[in-house]
């Protein structure tokens, strides 16, 4: 059996057709539990009047993807967890396909399909690989769907909007029992995960015939920021992070450095240097010249140091792969 963990704030406007996707899977063998994040747009009175026969959690205070994803993970009991965001509609195979890799292969902890924007043709992204200056790159993205990844084959990690973990990898990889870091709140959870999986010797795997649709940022697309003249310069690369509102930047930026203090190897930032080096005087350039509001970030973070490096000593003494990341 797997448990189905749908993580809500402010959904409403995607839950109906997310939950008769789930509704269609030819996989049954499920039980789901819905965890509202405090949700201001009636998601609460919506779900109970129209699906009342799924069990509700709502969270006492805003806990972020983190906090209600370890809600979801310890509230349940399914040998597999799939953790969901409401902006995602599954075809009827998602999960079945999903399985049908994962269960006989017992060192994979991740599996992913392919997701599609909702327009079904554009790409969202076909699974997760490193960068070389070790930011997420959620491979696909943007580009037209013409069959060039139908073959199925490991990731480095998964995007969060939908993803099926192993629960023996979840409880595996945690940490002072608690799988997702809290700290985080949202943003880089997903990459945290896998390479941690990754790092105690467990695999992610896509499967390119579980296909579903994601919308990507569900109600914060409203709140994208405009483009400011920095990013008009000649030599200045597209990063997303700059046209996101600064509450989501400050936890990006938070999120990007706590996941390198604790994941990555002297090697890992050796072989990246000079790609680590370019991004960082990009982005705190942005932050002096657009954002100083930002440079706040390096407080917080000097606050979260002292557990971080305590995480990355329990993390690297269970460490089995040793290797340096292909890039």
């Amino acid at each position: 059996m797997i448990s189905i963990v749908l993580l809500n704030w402010n959904g409403k406007p995607f839950l109906a057709d997310c939950l008769h996707s789930i509704r269609a899977q030819t996989y049954t063998d499920y039980d789901l539990l819905i965890i509202d994040d405090q949700s201001t747009d009636g998601s609460v009175a919506f779900l109970q009047h129209e699906f009342p026969e799924y069990r509700l959690i709502r969270n006492a205070e805003k806990l972020g993807y983190c906090g209600g994803a370890n809600v979801g993970i310890r509230q349940t009991g399914g040998e597999y967890v799939l953790l969901m965001n409401p902006d995602v509609i599954l075809k009827p195979n998602f999960i079945e396909d999903l399985l049908k890799y994962i269960i006989p292969q017992p060192r994979v902890g991740v599996a992913t399909g392919k997701l599609l924007r909702f327009d079904g043709r554009t790409l969202d992204t076909t699974g997760q690989f490193l960068r070389r200056n070790l930011t997420p790159q959620e491979r696909g993205y943007g580009e037209p769907d013409t069959g060039q990844y139908e073959q199925p084959g490991p990731v480095f990690s998964s995007c969060g909007a939908v993803v099926l973990y192993r629960r023996a990898m979840l409880d595996d990889i945690q940490i002072d029992g608690a799988v997702f870091d809290e700290a985080y709140f949202a943003f880089y959870e997903d990459l945290d995960i896998g390479w941690r999986a990754h790092v105690q010797g467990w695999q992610a795997y896509y499967v390119p015939t579980a296909v579903a649709y994601h919308y990507r940022g569900g109600g914060l697309t409203a709140s994208s920021t405009q483009t400011t003249w920095i990013e008009h310069l000649p030599f200045m690369p597209k990063v997303s992070v700059f046209r996101k509102p600064p509450a989501i930047q400050r936890h990006i930026i938070k999120n990007r450095y706590l996941t390198l203090i604790k994941n990555a190897s002297l090697k890992d930032i050796w072989h990246g240097l000079p790609a680590i080096l370019k991004l960082e005087v990009m982005l705190w350039g942005y932050v002096v010249c657009v954002r100083p509001s930002l440079l706040s970030v390096l407080f917080h973070l000097c606050k979260l140091l002292p557990a971080a490096l305590n995480k990355r000593k329990i993390i690297q003494a269970k460490r089995m792969v040793f290797e340096r990341m292909n890039w």
